[in-house]
């Protein structure tokens, strides 16, 4: 279905103005280093003057003007994407059974598994990471399933250039996606950037150019492209002469876009610590222009005229000493003290702050971890991250079905898996990558008597697959079995019991 002109517009410059696309581009900014400090002019003092009663902004031009932007957001950032999905993510094919799994079942689970990661390919893993520190930086981040030479794949679009459009009744489910970009034209007589845009819904995409007519801008159908254009196409070649027979036109009947939700408000992870890493930065942006322009003394000269001042001052300068025989002169050195307790006191309560509202683990502090912290205290120190990724993750787990979605969708058109196999029949688990106490854990489960061997397994920090090491194990006893019994056989088995030779020797006689 096509949109109008003005609505594109409308919804273009609307998002533009908005907190929302404001606060995606600060997060972006936070996270490679580009504080506002960087922007703030330290040079210039506001002075209120009690006889105009006016305020009066005065720039000092000798003043130092060190910017200090210090990468808290970056390494809080990169903590929750490393601790979500720095090990692999798991996702299985459970087929739904009653009762224990026979070997066929299990062989034909792992093949349907192997098919959809093959599908995924070996970039999914990078592309899931990139996209949880996108959805941090800017409350949300974006996949689009799309096929690049005949091959399903699923593309990362920047947050800043998504606008989604939501049923009016729940604004949850989507019925409309605009994608717009920013691209130089160079065909007319100077280069102009121009605003290109893709409209989807759940049958085709449209796309339209920014155009100026009579000094107004209007968006206007790309008339290069096939209007309107199906979601994707697929190529069906002769299996015998390997010709392209025909091309097919598709659409996946819902707007093929996915959404990961940073949390449940679509709040960036800067948002709650900004204004402390602003008060941070500039503190300590203060203390070091403050050290850099007062010296360690000051003079108090009296009683020299300029021109005695101006060489005194040289003096001092190159020398180090004055020497003058005049009487009425003075020199006096004052040693300054620099404020240093009080600032380490405010920065180190600023710094615990923004670990705290940030929910992230203050690595740096020795007085929380300790020496040697046992499992107890890093579960307590984890426990604010631990609740802030699983926000994340329970965003990433939705999204994760709809991409698989997508992946069955793909495969069941080539015909390589049932059609009653659906997304819910999969498992995803995140493997977080928590510290914690080696020794306690392994203590704990070699005493555990309830759980299985698998459950255990599946707990140790040793183990890296289950399967494997199941398989190992299995192994293992079967080797040891095969030793004891030739231990057994080599040995003449068991020793023959007195009453039993003498009863032998009686029946012989």
């Amino acid at each position: 279905m096509a949109i109008e002109s003005r609505l594109i517009k409308e919804l273009i410059s609307e998002f533009n103005m908005s907190d929302i696309k404001r606060k995606m581009l600060d997060g972006e900014r936070y996270f490679r280093d580009q504080n506002d400090i960087l922007k703030k002019d330290l040079k210039t003092y506001t002075v209120f003057d009690q006889k105009t009663k006016q305020k009066t902004k005065i720039v000092n031009e000798n003043k130092s003007d060190e910017h200090l932007p210090h990468g808290f957001y970056w390494k809080q950032v990169n903590q929750k994407k490393s601790y979500i999905c720095g090990k692999p993510i798991t996702i299985t094919y459970n087929i739904p059974t009653d009762g224990d799994k026979d070997e066929k079942t299990k062989s034909a689970e792992k093949k349907i598994t192997n098919m959809v990661w093959n599908t995924l390919g070996t970039k999914f893993e990078k592309l899931i990471k990139n996209r949880v520190k996108e959805a941090s930086n800017k409350g949300r981040a974006w996949l689009h399933p799309n096929y690049r030479n005949g091959k399903l794949v699923f593309e990362k679009y920047p947050s800043e250039e998504c606008i989604p459009i939501y049923d009016n009744e729940t604004q949850t489910y989507l019925i409309g996606f605009i994608h717009f970009y920013t691209i130089q034209d160079l065909t007319g007589d100077k280069p102009e950037d121009r605003i290109y845009v893709e409209y989807w819904d759940e049958k085709e995409v449209r796309y339209y150019i920014e155009t100026k007519v009579n000094d107004t801008t209007i968006f206007l159908e790309d008339v290069t492209r096939e209007r309107p254009m199906c979601h994707w196409y697929r190529e069906i070649y002769d299996n015998t002469l390997n010709n392209l027979k025909r091309i097919e036109r598709h659409s996946w009947g819902k707007v093929p876009f996915i959404e990961i939700e940073s949390n449940e408000e679509k709040m960036t992870d800067l948002e709650p610590i900004k204004p402390l890493i602003d008060a941070y930065d500039l503190i300590n942006s203060n203390y070091v222009n403050t050290v850099e322009d007062l010296k360690e003394i000051i003079w108090l000269i009296n009683g020299y005229g300029a021109e005695d001042l101006l060489a005194l001052i040289e003096n001092l300068k190159v020398n180090g000493v004055a020497r003058t025989n005049d009487t009425a002169g003075k020199i006096d050195a004052k040693l300054l003290d620099i404020p240093y307790e009080a600032r380490q006191s405010l920065l180190k309560g600023l710094k615990e702050l923004i670990y705290e509202f940030g929910r992230a683990v203050d690595t740096s502090n020795k007085d929380l971890i300790g020496q040697a912290p046992s499992g107890v205290s890093l579960e307590f120190l984890y426990t604010d991250l631990d609740m802030k990724a699983d926000d994340m993750i329970g965003g990433l787990t939705s999204a994760l079905y709809e991409v698989l979605w997508y992946v069955l969708q793909d495969l069941k058109m080539q015909g390589k898996i049932p059609q009653e196999i659906n997304e819910f029949d999969f498992k995803i688990e995140f493997n977080k990558s928590r510290i914690f106490n080696e020794t306690e854990k392994v203590n704990t489960l070699n005493n555990d008597t309830i759980l299985s061997l698998k459950s255990k397994l599946e707990k140790h920090p040793y183990c890296d697959d289950v399967d494997v090491e199941l398989q190992r194990i299995k192994e293992e006893k079967e080797e040891n079995m095969k030793m004891q019994s030739m231990i057994f056989n080599n040995s003449g088995g068991f020793e023959e019991h007195n009453d039993d030779k003498n009863k032998k020797n009686t029946d012989k006689e």
